[in-house]
Formats: structure tokens, C-alpha cells, sequence
């Protein structure tokens, strides 16, 4: 039976956690607001929990959201950085800080890979037991969905070849990558603890395509649903004589051409 504790300062906030972004993102100030406060509540919530992180499942997954957190940083910084700072109209960043997003991404995959094979994250010597599962199912996660990027970059994008290039690098790494650790390991775990983890992200991955299609199929049924209900649109009556003037004037002052 879980304890209290793990209950109101571990399960509750992460249901509440989907709520809070969802506050925070919105377009009212009060609703922002509201998700602010009630994901500060959250995190003091969390950290205030007394247990210590090796007493329990869920503080062991705590404590493997800590140990990455630098490295999620860096990358989410990095992307943020080269993407704002590329030729786009939303919020542009200073073309100069374009580098320094390519060295975060590629500082973030150094930490991770350092991470991977030297210091795995751990508790007085204790390895965390997440660790594993984590890694295969990231791994596997990543050589899925850039190869889905890659194939929909070719198939549907215009001139997107390096897009696709780069999506198909990241797949293939990331499938080495993982056959490597099921075939020699790493020093601190022998292959035989990550072909075993292994099997536990077919499950993942299983879940994330049925979870992926039941969201796809419900967005599909709510968008049919509500143009069912809006029923036929009331055909639009045409131009008059005056309303004919006015759009030719228009289209003649941007081109020049008379109409």
C-alpha cells in the first residue's frame, strides 16, 4: 500500500503537472497566473517530501529527473537558440547566439554519453534502477520517431533534404548506439541487465504508438463532430457592381496592372 506521503507529495502532482502547463500556456493572464502558482505548489510539494530518494520507487525516479536535468537543459536551450536565431518571423533571436546552440546540443549529448558510460547515476553506490529502462526506451523513442521525421521530411517537405539527412543521423546513432549497449554494455553494467531493460521499452514503445493513434483518432472525431454540428454554410451571395470596383482597385494598386 503506498504511503500517504507518496500519495499527496509524488502521485498528485504528477496528475496535477499536465494541468499547470496547460495553465501556463493559455492566453489569459489570470489563467498563466493560476498555472504558475499551482506548478511552484507542485515543486515545493515534491521537494518537500521527507522519504529519502532510495526508499521507494517513486524516489528513484525523482532522482533520475535530477541527474538529468542538465543535460535536458542544455539540449532544450541549445534547440531553443538555433532555431530562434535561424530566418524565421516569430520572435527572432540575434543571428550570433546560433553557435552557442549548436555547442549546448552538442555539450548536452557529451553529458549524457558521459553519463551513459562512466557515472551512471546512482545513491551511495547504489545504481538507480531506472537507469536502464530509461536509456532503451530513449534510444528506442528516438530511432522510431526520426525515422518517421525522415520519411515525412522526404515525402512531404519541399527542398528538405538536410532536415532529413539530419533526422536519419539521429536514427541511425541512436540504433548503434543501442545495439552496441545489448551486445557489450557499459563498465558498469554487463549487456546482459540491458538486453533484459530492453523488453521493458517494447512496452513503452507499444504504449506511445496506441496512446499516438487513440489521440490522433480523438482529434479526428472532435473536429468531425463539431463541423457535423455547424451544418452547411449559407452560400455567399456575389460581387456587386460596387464591391467589383473596390477589389479591382486593390489588385491594381499592389501590381499595377489594370484589371
Amino acid at each position: 500500500m503506498l504511503a500517504p506521503t507518496l500519495i499527496w507529495q509524488y502521485w498528485l502532482p504528477v496528475f496535477l503537472l499536465p494541468l499547470g502547463i496547460g495553465l501556463v500556456i493559455a492566453k489569459e493572464s489570470n489563467r498563466r497566473l493560476a498555472g504558475k502558482v499551482l506548478l511552484i505548489l507542485l515543486a515545493i510539494a515534491i521537494i518537500a517530501q521527507p522519504s529519502p530518494l532510495d526508499t521507494s520507487i517513486e524516489g528513484w525516479s525523482l532522482h533520475l529527473l535530477i541527474s538529468l536535468i542538465g543535460p535536458i537543459a542544455a539540449m532544450l536551450f541549445g534547440v531553443w537558440f538555433t532555431l530562434f536565431s535561424g530566418p524565421i518571423p516569430v520572435a527572432p533571436l540575434p543571428r550570433s547566439v546560433r553557435p552557442f546552440g549548436f555547442i549546448l546540443m552538442i555539450l548536452s549529448a557529451a553529458w549524457f554519453a558521459w553519463m551513459l558510460f562512466e557515472a551512471r547515476p546512482s545513491i551511495d553506490g547504489v545504481g538507480n534502477p531506472w537507469w536502464q529502462h530509461f536509456v532503451t526506451s530513449f534510444l528506442t523513442a528516438l530511432v522510431v520517431v526520426a525515422g518517421f521525421a525522415t520519411a515525412f521530411a522526404l515525402i512531404m517537405g519541399d527542398s528538405r533534404f538536410k532536415e532529413a539527412s539530419v533526422m536519419a543521423s539521429i536514427s541511425i546513432a541512436s540504433f548503434i548506439l543501442l545495439i552496441y549497449l545489448l551486445a557489450e554494455g557499459t563498465t558498469s553494467d554487463d549487456p546482459v541487465f540491458w538486453r533484459s531493460a530492453s523488453w521493458g521499452a517494447l512496452g513503452d514503445l507499444g504504449g506511445m504508438l496506441f496512446g499516438s493513434g487513440l489521440a490522433l483518432m480523438l482529434f479526428i472525431t472532435f473536429v468531425w463532430l463539431g463541423e457535423k454540428r455547424m451544418g452547411v454554410p449559407d452560400p455567399v451571395e456575389p460581387l456587386n457592381e460596387q464591391e467589383t470596383a473596390i477589389v479591382s482597385d486593390i489588385i491594381s494598386t499592389n501590381t499595377g496592372v489594370d484589371e
